[in-house]
């Protein structure tokens, strides 16, 4: 199994939502490996709103909140920060190319992570809504990562619509452009060899959604 495969988990929902705070952040700074850390090799291609990435698979001993406390510390780095269940994530700009470090516990005082930073400050290509999204459906967050089955694309959107509402229109796009499937809370959608998976929120003020494509096996 790749390095990127053994992190196609965490490249997931916590991942995409804080990552949508990453262009909104600056920092003067970007982190390097951490001391002591075994590199894991490269995580393989990365793109985030259009901006390509570089990606490093890493891993030290040292619990994710130890390091991310020091790596928090270091001088001009500023970086902003956000708790997972298992981990940390920190984000940041140096310059205008944005970077993010996510920290999961691997083992008992052991972490894994994957340090991601941009190669150029501009996109090259418009991240564009999906097909199957409903009319008003704003794309706030698309990141594409790919691994030996193929590329994974996780999009976040917003919509004014109530979430029943939103999740109504959702099945009408996704069953005219010939999605399969559906239902509950986390409603998984297939076509051909494609799999669908939504998660619709509740906001204050309309509805948001999560989604991750990713090429089902064999």
């Amino acid at each position: 199994m790749t390095g990127a495969a053994r992190h196609r988990a965490p490249m997931s929902g916590c991942l995409a939502l804080a990552m949508g705070m990453l262009w909104n952040h600056a920092a003067s700074a970007q982190p390097g490996m951490p001391p002591g850390a075994v590199d894991l090799g490269w995580g393989g291609p990365v793109r985030v709103n259009g901006v390509r990435m570089d990606v490093r698979l890493f891993e030290v001993r040292q619990s994710p909140g130890d390091l991310a406390d020091s790596l928090a510390r270091q001088p001009g780095l500023d970086p902003w920060l956000l708790p997972l269940p298992d981990g940390v994530m920190l984000s940041g700009l140096r310059g205008n190319r944005p970077w993010l470090m996510q920290l999961r516990q691997s083992r008992p005082g052991a972490t894994q992570g994957v340090l991601a930073v941009g190669l150029a400050g501009k996109a090259e290509g418009r991240a564009l809504p999906a097909a199957w999204a409903p009319p008003g459906a704003k794309l706030l967050l698309d990141v594409r990562t790919q691994d030996e089955r193929g590329w994974v694309v996780q999009q976040v959107y917003v919509h004014d619509a109530d979430a029943v509402a939103f999740s109504r229109s959702l099945h009408a796009g996704l069953s005219a452009q010939g999605w399969r499937g559906g239902g509950g809370g986390l409603m998984a959608w297939r076509q051909a060899r494609r799999v669908l998976q939504l998660v619709v929120v509740a906001r204050r003020q309309g509805s948001g959604l999560l989604a991750i494509e990713t090429e089902a096996g064999e």
